[in-house]
């Protein structure tokens, strides 16, 4: 089958699942079931987001040629008593992982916890995909395809790929060299369930905090700057460190069971200040994993890496990872979590299929996140009038350039609704709340009344490209908000999107080419300002998704302290 001919249907089953469509190696579509549910991390099988992604490339069902399901055995730690096994030397060939490999037909044959298969299957088959190419892909080779494949760099460098997070399939962590389109994981470097960062270190102090374990990570990250690490470094040491033997990988020190107990936390920590801890939590954390990368870049001699996985989410590792000597460039995927695996299954499932059939795969690096879906202005028109709202909603033709002036206003909060939606974590200005950012009171105001987050938690900035240096030390190309940077003398102008006590920030770098109608708010603004960056959070209430489409965003608009809700090319004051 040629390239161009084969559609590829990538989908993930479990926490963040999701669905992408791929044609010659380009995303069509992307999206989290999420955001379409309106349930936060939903875990199930994505039916509507298969539905979705289909109508947002325009793809009718009988096209789809291949099905791309990640991960070989997401389930099995949650009905057995495997603790550390690994199978990565029996399954990660990807002999095993074509549907049609006798390898895989035993494994799901005799692994009824991991048929998810036959769900999945159920369905399609409602929808009218029927697809004679099924292939599973590995986890960790999912993370891995998401960071070779979108990253900017040619198919004729060498690129060392690095992907950590809790787990998936039994594996942590792992190491691979990735050239001509193909990855290989060096055979030394993989870190089991048993030895995870995530889980044993990071999951474990959170819980221990009083947070989601599963989820809550960032915000341990944002409370770290304000305690002393000292305090409680040595209780961190003594869970996990890198392989003294080894350093391509993880050990974990803890014992037997893998995981200390909170009973044996509470005792040993119980006189420590809650922000030592996540300080301490954090600083380790950041050793482990520089020192791991360290180590892998001494082992192969190659300087550029591409990383990707939950723990990558972690801002602040990523800047110290920018800035080590060893490393020449680096590009974080900017979906590392699960929520990213749907396409790397897909994009890794095109790749080895191309090769399989002799032809020569392309290579589209990532330029944007906008693969979701859109609504049209009379699609959005059709919402108001149900919801009462038309009389109240103005049409403005030059919506972008409104938003900047209203935002120019001190006070005034704006959600805007416009585009494409993102894939990935964070909303990128077309689902996103926005601000001055020069108004450290707003930021109450959007802890409190819109975003109930944690007090400690800071916002991020949107700055214009060519605007960068203003605000950044060492400001680079950061168009997704997954690294942080230390901020310039000019950060008064932003006070309200930085880390108030470390001076830090996690920025979104708005360019023409990527959101021509997003720069065009930015430049509004900083005609009015002088400011070159807004702040910008998510659009969504506390403990929900990002806002999905219409209705929702109406919902929030209505049940926050929002001043605006610019959807489409219609603007809505908040009555008084």
């Amino acid at each position: 089958m040629k390239n161009d001919q084969r559609i590829i249907l990538g989908i993930h089953v479990g926490h963040d699942s999701g669905a992408a469509l791929i044609q010659d190696g380009r995303i069509l579509a992307a999206i989290s079931e999420e955001r379409i549910r309106n349930i936060k991390h939903y875990n199930g099988t994505p039916t509507k987001s298969i539905l979705e992604v289909l109508n947002i490339a325009k793809i009718h069902p009988s096209q789809v040629t291949t099905l791309a399901i990640a991960g070989l055995k997401s389930q099995i730690h949650k009905t057995s008593q495997f603790s550390h096994l690994l199978l990565s030397d029996v399954f990660l060939d990807w002999s095993c992982l074509n549907s049609n490999s006798k390898g895989l037909e035993h494994f799901v044959s005799h692994n009824s916890h991991l048929n998810i298969l036959n769900e999945v299957k159920k369905s399609i088959v409602k929808i009218g995909i029927n697809v004679k190419e099924i292939v599973f892909v590995e986890h960790h080779l999912a993370h891995a395809a998401t960071a070779y494949y979108l990253s900017p760099w040619n198919f004729d460098e060498e690129i060392l790929i690095f992907t950590a997070d809790g787990s998936g399939d039994g594996i942590s962590s792992t190491i691979s060299i990735a050239h001509k389109g193909e990855i290989n994981r060096l055979k030394d470097s993989v870190s089991s369930y048993y030895d995870s960062v995530g889980l044993i270190l990071y999951s474990n102090i959170t819980t221990f905090l009083g947070m989601d374990g599963d989820f809550d990570h960032y915000k341990v990250m944002g409370l770290a700057p304000y305690g002393k690490s000292e305090k409680c470094i040595e209780v961190m040491k003594n869970m996990i460190d890198v392989d003294i033997t080894n350093p391509l990988k993880f050990t974990n020190l803890v014992g037997p069971h893998g995981i200390p107990s909170q009973a044996i936390l509470r005792k040993i920590l119980s006189d420590q200040r809650f922000d030592n801890i996540a300080a301490a939590c954090q600083s380790w954390f950041e050793k482990l994993i520089t020192n791991w990368v360290r180590a892998g870049i001494k082992e192969t001699g190659l300087r550029k890496i591409a990383c990707a996985g939950g723990d990558f989410m972690n801002v602040k590792t990523n800047k110290l990872i920018l800035e080590m000597e060893e490393v020449d460039d680096v590009f974080f995927c900017p979906a590392a979590g699960d929520e990213g695996l749907a396409v790397g299954s897909a994009l890794q499932a095109y790749f080895e299929l191309s090769i399989q059939d002799s032809q020569i795969p392309s290579k589209t690096p990532l330029n944007d996140l906008y693969f979701g879906t859109s609504f049209s202005n009379e699609q959005i028109e059709k919402t108001l009038r149900e919801e009462n709202l038309l009389s109240d909603a103005q049409f403005i033709d030059d919506i972008d350039k409104e938003v900047g002036e209203l935002l120019s206003k001190e006070d005034n909060i704006i959600a805007r609704f416009n585009g494409q939606m993102e894939w990935g974590p964070r909303g990128l200005g077309n689902r996103s709340i926005l601000a001055n950012p020069s108004n450290l009171e707003i930021t109450r105001k959007l802890n409190h009344a819109i975003k109930m987050r944690d007090f400690w938690m800071p916002f991020g900035p949107s700055i214009l490209h060519d605007r960068k240096d203003d605000y950044l030390i060492n400001g680079r190309h950061s168009p997704y908000m997954i690294m942080a940077f230390d901020t310039t003398n000019n950060r008064k102008d932003i006070t309200a999107a930085i880390h108030p006590f470390d001076l830090t920030c996690r920025p979104q770098t708005v360019s023409s080419e990527q959101n021509l109608e997003y720069t065009n708010v930015l430049k509004s603004f900083e005609s009015k300002t002088g400011i070159g960056g807004i702040l910008n959070t998510s659009f969504n209430l506390h403990g929900f998704p990002i806002v999905f489409n219409p209705e929702i965003a109406i919902s929030t608009f209505k049940n926050s302290a929002l001043d605006y809700l610019a959807i489409g090319n219609y603007l809505i004051k908040k009555k008084s």
